[in-house]
């Protein structure tokens, strides 16, 4: 989940790159965990992700993968604070933007610190049997077993906030919010990376409905995902387009001017930069998402009516074209040319539209 394991490559990061990227930031909703270890499973190059998490969030929260596993070598760092496998300086944080989700390494260092217990399970190609790690809130391996499991890493914590007693009540208010959170963030993570199959599962649940499996075909692309994401009635009302300019290629999946209104309202937008879905709500993606809106609804006054329209844009950038270190979340990036960018998503509007 963390490393190649042919050698170990986690490594402490320097006090002065600790200071520079801010990375102090704890997780404190179930949703951020997942989505911390998803970024992580994705970065070990796994092609099925699976999550399962009790029906007050905080219970249990349990993301496992059939990435490469954790080597040998990097497996008593892999949960101490400021410890990673992707970032060496301060000139990696600009080179990492389209080759790695994760570079902080904070992520399980904090599960752990609010956690009753974290237990890590990983299984490198050509290891007998797998390792699980007991790691205690210090981020420290406290003890090791040998167990049955194939090649990937599955990470399990338990009573997550347990230490802190009033972030847990306001998480246990929330649940119905986390969950949707949680199926809403694993939709776009479908729509980001096409090829990979996730699945999700609330235990014991009164219901399925709150479940979400995302199958893909082989080679699946992003159009196949939006059939799969957000259903037939959706994506019967879109048209598919790719667009190339300044360096940026964007595959987009639009409403068409003809588009019932009932089939495309109330989904959303979902925005993904080289594989990496972020926030449509600030930034450069909100600005796009801005952009989309008012030529959705300038084709045609009865679009006028239509609130929060689907959309989806994969974004793939040119190499170190853009920082990803400006929001804790990793869900907003800064360009170096922004303009760029929006020109490209202008003109690629303006042939839809």
């Amino acid at each position: 989940m963390a490393s190649d394991a042919a050698a170990a490559t986690v490594k402490p990061l320097s006090a002065s790159l600790v200071r520079h990227i801010g990375s102090s930031q704890s997780l404190t909703e179930p949703s951020s965990v997942v989505k911390e270890l998803i970024d992580n499973a994705l970065d070990a190059r796994a092609s099925s992700i699976s999550i399962e998490i009790s029906p007050n969030t905080v219970d249990f929260i349990q993301v496992r993968d059939n990435g490469h596993g954790i080597a040998p070598e990097d497996r008593q760092l892999v949960a101490r604070r400021h410890c990673t496998s992707k970032i060496r300086d301060i000139d990696d944080l600009k080179k990492v933007g389209g080759t790695s989700l994760g570079f902080r390494g904070v992520a399980l260092a904090s599960i752990a610190a609010m956690s009753s217990a974290l237990a890590i399970t990983t299984r490198v190609e050509g290891e007998e049997v797998a390792i699980k790690l007991h790691i205690g809130k210090d981020g420290e391996v406290e003890r090791e077993e040998r167990v049955s499991q194939a090649a990937g890493t599955t990470v399990r914590a338990t009573q997550f906030l347990d230490t802190l007693p009033v972030r847990k009540q306001t998480a246990l208010k929330n649940t119905s919010k986390e969950l949707a959170e949680v199926r809403r963030l694993l939709q776009a993570y479908a729509l980001a990376r096409p090829t990979v199959r996730i699945s999700f599962r609330v235990t014991k649940a009164k219901s399925e409905k709150g479940n979400f499996t995302y199958a893909p075909k082989t080679n699946a692309s992003v159009e196949d995902a939006v059939f799969k994401v957000v259903g037939k009635d959706c994506a019967s009302q879109c048209g598919w387009s790719v667009w190339e300019g300044d360096g940026f290629v964007i595959q987009a999946c639009l409403p068409r001017p003809d588009a019932q209104l009932s089939n495309i309202s109330n989904v959303g937008s979902f925005i993904s930069i080289d594989g990496r879905p972020v926030s449509a709500v600030r930034g450069i993606p909100k600005e796009i998402t801005r952009l989309f809106k008012e030529k959705l609804r300038a084709v045609h006054t009865r679009l006028q009516e239509v609130k929060h329209p689907f959309s989806c844009l994969k974004i793939n950038c040119p190499p170190e074209s853009y920082d990803p270190n400006i929001e804790p979340a990793k869900d907003n990036v800064l360009f170096d040319n922004p303009d760029g960018l929006l020109t490209a998503v202008g003109q690629l509007l303006d042939v839809t539209y």
